[in-house]
């Protein structure tokens, strides 16, 4: 990996860049190259600006440094363990004083940062020390080192909650991953300032890359398994609900343990899919009977159980979840069949499982890809969003009028300015959303409460429900007066409410706010990239007219306020909506 990012000398593949500034106060030399390999095997070139060794205070606190000429958009503080054990070891009153001395500083550089960068920060934690001067003791001794660095690890992280810019790697659960004994190496550090041994440094690098990725909206959102021998042991076709392997011992508990995994992954956000080569009633039967099944039908969001190819069926589950297939990850016990759908979908991660399903757990801890930066009520929920979007796609097909159809689901929208309850789903949607989504702008919670308290801005936070549940915020708009010009500056919604007169009703208010605020025309920008083609021809399609277009495919769009039409929607206006301009 060391080799692979030193030649990554300049963006060829025009991937998506990131500007990452490394600063520590240990060697950095070879975690940059490192972490620009880890980015780029995630889509992502990593513009890296690496400071000096052990000069972050200066970097930070010296608004004419290097880092904010950099202006990075992701600021890593690498810090070590031996640095603090020195401090430690100077200090006159030990173990509490040295966690709150390296707390308070903690917070004030992720406080300047956080007023002169719009930046997200990626914090590094402390593992635990090797150095036990009363054995099984020293956890109880109040002023020992590991005292230290467990207080000053709860209290990283408890004010990490109140710093909504501030992400933290686990260095400890790292460490515990690749062996204590192996993690260190202290003649390193006497002689090159290394605080970890080099070839455990590809652990720190994707997990500040897999950071990074869920920032950039590159997370995963699916995870597609096989149902024989992956969620159960055995072939249920030739033994038999009776004969699987699924209960409390031996491969059974394996398969068990699997499953409540995934389960937590689908309680965290993930969609949970099944793509299985069966005879559909008889997986089912399992699935809806069997007294050690963990997940049930109702876990999954889209089930593919037929003969058909894999890789076809891939594509028909990410068309009925909406979204990419590269936000699939396809689990599979067949070699033949993983390898046959990433041969056919190479945007599909496909991970080489292990043969036996006792790894099955720590293989996919193993894999950094569920990573994400904020986590929302609607999260946990999320399962349940798409169980209601099946029972309207299996309404819609009795109609023969889409107009009755819509008509039917009494649909009502909800939008009213960014608020801190809405906010966390809000800088999510902002992080995550690719598809239908005019400028791909990754605004972070500091920019956003810097747009409610500008009257030049005005935010929307667009919700909606319908007779089969609430679909919670699926549209963020961001607006902006310049002089008689309103300015859509940002709009993205979730795929799953498309075709439903959703951004017609909200470009009717987009205007009622551009009449209310005496704009007389409103102006736009689509900003292309590989994933929002779906959105090229958003602004024609409501009459603006195309005013530029850079090199690029970059266009913009002006529509004077008086000659819009009024688009027609079945959609009412749900009672608490807010959106009157505000006066500037």
């Amino acid at each position: 990996m060391l080799a692979q990012g030193r030649k990554l000398k300049a963006n060829d593949a025009s991937l998506p860049e990131a500007k990452i500034a490394l600063l520590g106060d240990s060697s950095t030399q070879q975690l940059a190259p490192i972490l620009k390999a880890a980015l780029h095997q995630r889509g992502i070139f990593g513009d890296v600006y690496e400071a000096d060794y052990n000069v972050i205070d200066q970097e930070i606190f010296d608004a004419a440094s290097s880092l904010y000429a950099f202006s990075p958009t992701y600021v890593v503080l690498q810090i070590s363990l031996q640095q603090l054990r020195e401090q430690y070891y100077h200090e006159e009153r030990k173990g509490a004083a040295t966690a709150e001395k390296a707390l308070a500083q903690t917070r004030q550089r992720w406080s300047v940062l956080g007023q002169r960068l719009s930046c997200r920060v990626i914090q590094f934690l402390y593992e635990r020390p090797a150095e036990r001067p009363f054995g099984h003791y020293t956890g109880r001794v109040s002023d020992s080192l590991a005292a230290a660095v467990d207080a000053l690890n709860a209290g990283l992280t408890n004010a990490a909650k109140e710093f909504p810019n501030v992400f933290l790697v686990d260095i400890d659960h790292l460490a515990s991953r690749v062996g204590k004994a192996q993690w260190r190496d202290e003649k390193l550090w006497f002689h090159a300032k290394m605080f970890c041994r080099p070839d455990c440094l590809p652990e720190v690098g994707v997990a500040i890359a897999a950071i990074v990725a869920a920032g950039e909206g590159r997370a995963k959102k699916c995870v597609v398994v096989d149902l024989d021998n992956t969620l159960w042991g055995g072939i249920v076709a030739e033994d038999g609900m009776d004969g699987i392997e699924l209960g409390d011992h031996g491969a059974g508990e394996a398969f068990v343990l699997f499953q409540h995994f995934l389960l937590s992954l689908k309680e965290r956000g993930l969609i949970l899919a099944v793509c299985s080569k069966n005879e559909r009633d008889v997986a089912l039967d399992v699935i809806r009977r069997h007294p050690n099944m963990i997940l049930r039908e109702a876990d999954f969001s889209a089930m593919a159980i037929n003969w058909n190819n894999k890789s076809d069926n891939l594509r028909q589950i990410a068309s009925s979840l909406n979204i990419g297939v590269d936000s699939l990850i396809f689990v599979d016990d067949s070699p033949f069949e993983r390898h046959q759908v990433q041969a056919a979908l190479p945007e599909v991660l496909v991970p080489e499982m292990p043969e036996d399903p006792a790894q099955f757990v720590p293989f996919f801890n193993s894999l950094n890809m569920f990573e994400t930066l904020s986590f929302s009520a609607e999260d946990r929920g999320r399962a349940e969003l798409y169980l209601q979007q099946a029972a309207r796609d299996q309404e819609k097909a009795q109609f023969s009028d889409i107009s009755d159809y819509l008509r039917s689901l009494q649909m009502k929208i909800a939008m009213r300015p960014f608020d801190s309850f809405t906010m966390p789903r809000v800088v999510q949607l902002l992080q995550r959303s690719n598809q239908f989504n005019l400028t791909t702008k990754r605004y972070n919670e500091k920019d956003c409460e810097g747009f409610l308290s500008d009257p030049a801005w005005q935010t929307l936070a667009v919700s909606l429900n319908d007779k089969y549940g609430d679909s919670g915020l699926i549209s963020v708009i961001i607006l902006h007066r310049e002089a008689k010009t309103l300015k859509i500056d940002t709009w993205l919604m979730s795929c799953r409410v498309l075709q439903r007169g959703v951004e017609q009703f909200c470009m009717n208010a987009v205007v009622e706010i551009a009449r209310d605020s005496g704009s007389q025309e409103i102006s736009g920008t689509y900003i292309p990239t590989e994933k929002n083609a779906m959105v090229r021809d958003f602004f024609a399609r409501f009459g603006f007219r195309k005013t530029d277009q850079s090199l690029l495919g970059t266009t913009q769009w002006t529509l004077p306020v008086a000659d819009y039409k009024e688009q027609h929607v079945f959609i009412a206006r749900a009672e608490g909506s807010e959106w009157t301009a505000q006066k500037s």
